[in-house]
């Protein structure tokens, strides 16, 4: 990989294979994804997906630490500056962006799929079950499911 395609993985926050971030859809965000896109796989998750992911594996990073997001007082005492109060209102700001996106979106420590045994085994059967990696569209909700 090219020292470019490097920072800009490392600015999106994907550090590790097979994790996930939410990013807002803007033109240099969109130039960083077509930078990193023989990499990543990246498309617009509908609310079902985003709900599925925030509540089976969110995690929010506070003082350098992760917590899980099962109690909304951590959510209220950190985001309630922005009127997040609960995991509702989370969601629904990122299912939907709004003003405080980029606040909540750094809050939030990036995702870990769950992968099958046999995909790390069998990259090109995997690649061949799962598809290529590049932009999705819509269809990325399909995917998380998998992986989730």
């Amino acid at each position: 990989m090219s020292l470019l395609v490097q920072r800009t993985i490392a600015r999106l926050q994907l550090k590790k294979t097979f994790s996930d971030v939410f990013v807002k859809v803007t033109p240099q965000n969109l130039k960083m994804l077509h930078i990193v896109e023989p990499y990543v796989t990246w498309g617009f998750p509908n609310l079902k997906s985003v709900r599925e992911l925030i509540l089976k594996c969110g995690e929010a990073r506070v003082k350098d630490k992760t917590n899980l997001l099962t109690d909304n007082t951590v959510i209220k005492e950190h985001l309630g500056k922005f009127g997040v109060i609960c995991l509702e209102d989370i969601i629904h700001e990122i299912a939907f962006p709004g003003k405080h996106f980029q606040e909540i979106s750094w809050f939030l420590v990036p995702f870990h799929l769950s992968v099958a045994r046999h995909a790390t085994k069998n990259r090109v059967g995997f690649l061949r079950e799962m598809g290529r990696p590049g932009y999705r569209g819509k269809c990325i909700h399909q995917l998380i499911r998998q992986l989730n």
